[in-house]
């Protein structure tokens, strides 16, 4: 497999997951599936020959905001009222 088809699947995978994301109505499993979306983001990302980039994205987005996130859930509720 080449390495421009794995940055597809991986995208065609953001695709999916913010499809999930949008829908879901517990706050812990979107942060879940936020947290897979980053992981993707970063395959891309490292297909794409960009590690100055990766190296940020890693550290701000797929373990401070996930815990963040998680923290803030915490301290409100879990599933959205609509």
């Amino acid at each position: 497999m080449a390495m421009l088809e794995v940055a597809a699947l991986a995208l065609l995978g953001c695709v999916v997951l913010m499809t999930l994301i949008v829908l879901e109505k517990d706050l812990l499993k979107v942060v879940a599936y936020s947290a897979v979306f980053s992981g993707l983001v970063l395959v891309t990302l490292y297909v794409l020959l960009a590690p100055d980039i990766i190296l940020a994205y890693v550290a701000i987005a797929t373990v401070l905001s996930t815990a963040l996130l998680v923290y803030v859930i915490g301290k409100t509720g879990r599933y959205e009222v609509v």
